[in-house]
């Protein structure tokens, strides 16, 4: 059993990754000693117990952004002399964990081309399609994916490989390309206090793929429609990303009733006083933000767009599904929400049912038992 594991975060904002990558460490067994090489120390700032460890990656800000061309691999050259560094000064590591996808963790793969190390690969997205990610899935140990990324790491394999005709088989073997499903820790989330207003959280990132513009343009035609303003509120908790493809909330106006945090340390209790959890994101691969929604017991409000929930939440039961992309259909799903509470109630009380079967033990199972050994 190895006792020191090093975790590659060169993402400088916080993300639902973040989140998965901490519930799984910590239930690493206590003897196994963490480090996390990262730009982003507020992410792990709080984290940091006896046996998790943070330590700086240079990361020059001008570079962060960049995700194709030439300044592309030279971010990456330059993370991979930090990487080198930090592993000389710490002693070296025998297994490194990346959870951003092998595009974004590129630099732990030309690691592999100097030092002998095991690189476990999580992938909680889709992939691009592209000889970079396939140059990384072909070096990493093991790969654990979210089922929706499936095809898209298919895709990175056969452009490496320059053979449109591989299958499956041919490319994901079982024991290397392992799927798997997010879990929580419910221990770790709220319960909704019962409010007599209603209260409509939006959580995400400004990424343009969140939508954030659907949800404050449909707040904005409910007020212009709605009988009584007060019978409800809205809570917009965000994070700006360090990247230059997010949306600019400040040329939107501002309505009374929306109350405004900006990377928010009381998210919990946020969320405990909220009554329904709307998502606007676009083909979203799993969604965190809605199942620690579900586990606290609010209801859910999801686009009918086939992505995970859509899959696996039905409509009037345990969620409340709007046409994409439809600032109506979003407003007449509310609508029915506010109008009727005993309805709001029952889609509240099934969707944290359902939340049950996502216990992180399970969820996580192998990927736990796959870090140590």
């Amino acid at each position: 059993m190895i006792n020191r594991v090093l975790i590659y975060d060169p993402v400088p904002f916080k993300g639902g990754s973040k989140k998965v990558m901490k519930t799984i460490l910590a239930e690493l067994p206590l003897d196994i000693e963490v480090w996390v090489i990262s730009n982003d120390n507020d992410s792990w700032y709080n984290s940091c117990d006896n046996n998790l460890h943070f330590v700086p990656l240079f990361s020059p800000h001008f570079l962060q952004d960049k995700t194709t061309g030439i300044l592309y691999f030279f971010k990456h050259l330059i993370y991979l002399f930090s990487l080198i560094f930090n592993i000389i000064k710490l002693k070296r590591f025998t297994k490194i964990i990346g959870f951003s996808g092998p595009n974004v963790d590129f630099s732990l793969y030309l690691l592999t081309e100097l030092i002998n190390i095991e690189i476990i690969q999580l992938i909680q997205g889709d992939i691009a399609n592209s000889k970079v990610a396939g140059f990384g899935l072909a070096r990493a140990k093991k790969v654990f994916y979210l089922p929706s990324a499936h095809a898209s790491i298919l895709d990175a394999l056969k452009s490496y490989s320059n053979n449109d005709l591989l299958n499956d088989n041919m490319t994901m073997a079982d024991n290397k390309y392992i799927p798997f499903v997010n879990g929580i820790d419910c221990s770790t989330i709220k319960a909704k206090i019962t409010r007599n207003k209603i209260g409509f959280l939006w959580a995400a990132s400004l990424l343009e793929w969140k939508r954030i513009e659907l949800f404050l343009a449909a707040i904005s035609e409910l007020n212009s429609i709605s009988n009584d303003v007060d019978k409800y509120f809205a809570n917009v908790c965000y994070i700006k990303p360090q990247t230059k493809t997010y949306v600019n909330i400040d040329s939107f106006d501002e309505a009374k009733n929306i109350h405004w945090y900006v990377d928010p340390k009381n998210l919990n209790d946020i969320r405990a006083n909220s009554s329904v959890f709307i998502s606007t994101s676009q083909n979203e691969p799993f969604g965190l933000s809605i199942l620690e929604s579900m586990v606290a017991g609010l209801a859910i409000v999801i686009p009918a767009d086939n992505a995970y929930w859509d899959q696996h939440l039905t409509d009037g039961f345990d969620c409340v599904k709007y046409d994409p992309n439809s600032i109506k259909s979003l407003v007449q799903a509310l609508t029915r929400l506010i109008e009727e509470p005993n309805f709001l109630q029952e889609v509240s009380h099934q969707a944290r049912n359902s939340a049950q079967q996502y216990c992180h033990l399970d969820c996580y199972s192998q990927i736990i038992k796959c870090i140590p050994n």
